[in-house]
């Protein structure tokens, strides 16, 4: 067959054809989808973990708060309970408790926040752990232990227990 140049048609080589509205509308679409995807796997800012409390303070603390978590109260040297599912962010800490205890206690009353800042990072928490030990200290400091099952007292709270026996 020819066309009306005379040429044949069979042999006259084609142009591509103009992308359809239908085809750029797919692309656009799944260029869209794209991020929305990797939104899925963003990586977490924070942890939940069951934290349970020692304090190695020689007199009941009370108002507990964990980074806006109220953790409770403890008695003179004492411990909590679990408290289950706590979310902990990555970076910086809050902490802060009441000094509580009989009338005219120095400092009696007085809310403590720690003098040493406290971090947590994605890199310190082995794989398994499901425990955050938080360390109490009556120099108004604090520390964390991570642990797969329940955490233990510190060497150093050991030390400030030791002492503690002999006073008594």
């Amino acid at each position: 067959m020819r066309d009306k140049d005379g040429k044949n048609s069979a042999t006259q080589k084609l142009a591509p054809s103009p992308p359809s509205r239908r085809h750029v509308i797919r692309v656009i679409a799944l260029g869209l989808a794209i991020p929305l995807v990797a939104c899925g796997r963003t990586v977490r800012k924070y942890i939940v973990l069951d934290v349970v409390m020692y304090s190695n303070v020689d007199r009941v603390i009370t108002d507990i708060i964990f980074n806006d978590t109220d953790l409770g109260v403890m008695n003179r040297f004492g411990s909590t309970g679990t408290i289950a599912g706590v979310g902990i962010p990555f970076g910086i800490q809050t902490l802060q408790w009441t000094l509580g205890g009989p009338k005219g206690t120095p400092r009696n009353g007085e809310v403590v926040t720690i003098n040493k800042q406290l971090t947590i990072s994605r890199q310190q928490i082995p794989e398994g752990t499901r425990y955050l030990g938080l360390h109490i200290y009556p120099d108004d400091t604090a520390e964390v232990t991570f642990d797969k099952f329940l955490p233990q007292r510190t060497q150093r709270g050991k030390e400030y227990r030791l002492k503690r026996n002999k006073n008594e």
